[in-house]
């Protein structure tokens, strides 16, 4: 790879074996380099795809912006992120967190927090991204000498659970959160339980309502009838078809959503699953 503009040190505009305009960001990448010259593979740790003018104005205006530390941090902690949770982030997490960071960094400074209303629901729902938040906050800490309230980390997780790569995902991962509350909280109320939320089963139901709900918000659940299917777990599970009944009445009248059928086949059959196991601790 050729070196078309140099930032600094760790990051360089080039072009990939496709001939697209890509950003390169590597601790001491460009270290007495320019344009011209050919970067070393070895000390390459991040490359960014320009996929469309906005999000190369965005990259760029970035990178000119935003102080050299904090987006190194925004980087490190990122790959941190990957490397633990094994998942790969898109470029536009490099955007909002790096951007978020500035911000969070600016306010501390000017004493000015922000209280996060989702805190106890973002342990609960994201308790891997929320540990890492917390080292984040931590690194934060130390590299400029500020401290941060707990309802920060939570917006640091939030950013990290947020794996869709579009502008709105954020919104929708927020939107997300807090519907998955208000669901557990019908299911709490109709049976009259309290969930064991460390058991296997109320991580399953937590994690199949995440992407049950996400699915539901971008317009992209089972498309597949199973009329069969769908009259065998009315009949065998009725409790937990009426509780989905009431969810499928609260998202659709509520929320302006809508729940086919296919959708209330796998709820009601995660609700029957989480409820017998917490009326069976109870005994």
């Amino acid at each position: 790879m050729i070196i078309e503009k140099v930032y600094n040190n760790n990051i360089v505009l080039s072009r990939n074996d496709m001939a697209e305009e890509v950003i390169v960001m590597g601790r001491g990448l460009a270290f007495q380099k320019q344009k011209g010259d050919s970067l070393d593979k070895g000390l390459i740790e991040k490359v960014f795809i320009i996929e469309n003018a906005d999000e190369n104005v965005q990259l760029k205006k970035l990178i000119q912006d935003i102080d050299l530390e904090e987006i190194e941090l925004s980087k490190e902690i990122i790959l941190i992120a990957e490397d633990t949770l094994k998942r790969s982030f898109s470029n536009t997490i490099y955007l909002s967190f790096t951007d978020h960071l500035h911000y969070t960094i600016e306010r501390a400074r000017e004493g000015i927090f922000i209280p996060n209303p989702l805190l106890y629901e973002i342990k609960r729902f994201y308790p891997k991204e929320y540990k890492l938040a917390l080292q984040a906050l931590l690194m934060i800490e130390e590299r400029f000498g500020l401290h941060f309230p707990e309802s920060e980390a939570a917006f640091i997780a939030l950013h990290l659970a947020n794996n869709m790569a579009t502008p709105d995902g954020m919104a929708i991962t927020m939107k997300s959160t807090e519907i998955v509350r208000d669901i557990l909280s019908i299911i709490s109320n109709f049976f009259g339980i309290l969930f064991d939320e460390t058991s296997l089963s109320y991580t399953r139901m937590v994690t199949h309502l995440q992407y049950f709900v996400q699915r539901i918000l971008t317009d992209k659940s089972y498309e597949e009838k199973d009329d069969f299917l769908y009259e065998l777990v009315q009949s065998k599970y009725p409790k937990a078809f009426k509780c989905g009944l009431r969810i499928k009445s609260y998202l659709e009248n509520k929320r302006t959503l809508e729940v086919r059928e296919s959708e209330m086949i796998y709820l009601v059959i995660h609700i029957n699953r989480v409820v017998q196991e917490a009326e069976k601790q109870s005994m």
